[in-house]
């Protein structure tokens, strides 16, 4: 009895070292830091609530996917500014818990996104101005490109 609990308890350690490797590796090795929930909001946000918005003439400064590849940090750090700004505007005519959690899972995003130290990154007011149709539909091709460039 003694020496199948020793057993299990090797087992089961040697399980946890495992997965602990496993995760290290995935997360090393390109794992995508956008996860498809936000694909799902952004969509979700296109869907549901663009139309309500058209009425109103909201430009929003949206940063392009050349300016994600070359400062990514600063250009998440946009868009989530921009959706608080997109939040502000239509607050009222909107679904706002679609766009608090878009606001949400930009702001982690930006958190967990590197950058290259000395990048001369633009300010987001240098952006071009767009309606929230085409902002959104900018922000869900850069969250896709960010997810096949960590599945390559």
């Amino acid at each position: 009895m003694l020496r199948r609990q020793r057993t299990d308890s090797l087992l089961n350690v040697l399980l946890w070292f495992l997965f602990f490797i496993a995760m290290t590796m995935k997360q090393a090795y390109g794992q995508s830091i956008s996860s498809p929930e936000i694909h799902q909001i952004v969509q979700k946000c296109i869907k549901e609530e663009v139309h309500k918005m058209e009425s109103f003439d909201c430009r929003l400064y949206t940063p392009t996917l050349a300016d994600y590849k070359k400062c990514p940090r600063s250009t998440l750090a946009c868009f989530t500014t921009e959706v608080k700004v997109l939040m502000l505007e239509y607050g009222k005519c909107s679904s706002s818990l679609h766009q608090k959690r878009l606001n949400r899972r930009l702001t982690e995003l930006t958190s967990l996104t590197k950058q290259k130290e000395g990048a001369n990154c633009p300010h987001c007011e240098v952006h071009r101005e767009q309606a929230a149709n085409d902002f959104l539909t900018t922000l869900l091709g850069i969250l896709e490109w960010m997810n096949n460039q960590g599945s390559q």
